[in-house]
């Protein structure tokens, strides 16, 4: 039992998996939902497009070459007039996971206030 303890390190692994992420509810279709958040991704954030798979619902961005921040963007139909869009920040293995991300953040504030 002490080596599996030992192996799980539970005082440093309290936050495993956690990334930082929001959920926004737009009041508009995939369609609009989806051309919004590429936009913004764009215009406020400055990434770079790495996956942008309509079909799959999914997009993800990421800054600069290495070890870099990427942001992986997911989308889900309520209705015709509103889409759920889940934002989340991803980090290199082995860097320090911080709590916040300023990108998810900014990317939220962009979607959610006027028009991109």
């Amino acid at each position: 039992m002490s080596f599996i303890r030992k192996w799980l390190k539970p005082e440093t692994s309290s936050r495993v998996g956690l990334r930082p992420h929001r959920s926004v509810e737009l009041a508009l279709g995939y369609d609009d939902a989806y051309r919004r958040v590429l936009e913004a991704i764009e215009l406020t954030l400055g990434a770079n497009i790495t996956i942008d798979d309509r079909r799959g619902h999914m997009i993800e961005a990421g800054f600069g070459l290495v070890r870099s921040e990427r942001i992986r963007v997911g989308f889900d139909t309520i209705d015709e007039t509103r889409t759920n869009v889940r934002i989340e920040a991803f980090f290199p293995a082995g860097m320090t996971v911080p709590e916040k991300s300023h990108a998810v953040d900014a990317l939220a504030q962009a979607i959610t206030s006027n028009p991109v």
